[in-house]
């Protein structure tokens, strides 16, 4: 899967709490981007991968507000009603994103379906051999150099 930018798009960000707060990490990031910007819209930048969303405003006095959403929290995607501006609702256990921009229909359609392809995708193994068994025949001791390296020694 790649995780290269599928789409950008400027537009206004609102974040809507319905509970006192989800367990998924994006609703925590909802939570944090809500406390320094409170329930106004905000403007600012959408910018789509494969498996994440992320919102950087536009306001940089801010501090480090920017919003990043993990596609598989996500548990609907929303049309809103407008006529020049319509919204797209992103919304999470605890939370709805409101993203108001020109082309939402398009947008909408995409998010939601590269969220149901990162809900089905399977998850990442661990970095490097952790996990996995050791060759048949392989000894492990530390210090012990793979066959075909050499050995470098510092001045001295």
């Amino acid at each position: 899967m790649s995780y290269g930018v599928v789409g950008s798009k400027s537009g206004h960000l609102l974040v809507e709490t319905l509970t006192g707060s989800g367990g998924t990490p994006s609703d925590a990031a909802f939570d944090r981007f809500q406390s320094v910007w409170g329930a106004t819209w905000v403007p600012g930048r959408l910018t789509l991968t494969a498996l994440h969303l992320t919102f950087m405003p536009h306001r940089v006095g801010r501090g480090s507000a920017m919003l990043k959403i993990d596609l598989r929290d996500l548990t609907g995607v929303e049309l809103g009603a407008g006529v020049v501006q319509r919204t797209v609702g992103l919304r999470t256990p605890g939370h709805v994103g409101r993203l108001r921009c020109l082309g939402a229909p398009g947008l909408a359609e995409q998010v939601a379906a590269l969220a149901e392809a990162a809900q089905h995708a399977p998850t990442r193994p661990p970095r490097g051999r952790a996990g996995l068994p050791a060759p048949e025949g392989a000894e492990h001791r530390p210090g012990l150099l793979p066959p075909g390296l050499p050995r470098v020694s510092g001045p001295g």
